[in-house]
């Protein structure tokens, strides 16, 4: 799977999308090693989106 997001294309995604991509980025990480570098930066991009927009209400 490739992940060339945006932090512009995250902040256009719901948080429910955001954590299904988190899941997905996570379940690629543990599948395979080989994009560790492009899961880890999509996964701190989405941590940071998250907290931005602090708690749902």
């Amino acid at each position: 799977m490739n992940f060339n997001l945006t932090r512009n294309d995250l902040a256009t995604k719901s948080a429910s999308q955001l954590a299904a991509l988190f899941q997905q980025a996570s379940n690629t990480v543990a599948a395979r090693q080989a994009d560790l570098a492009s899961v880890q930066s999509l996964l701190a991009m989405i941590a940071q989106e998250l907290g931005r927009r602090g708690p749902a209400p």
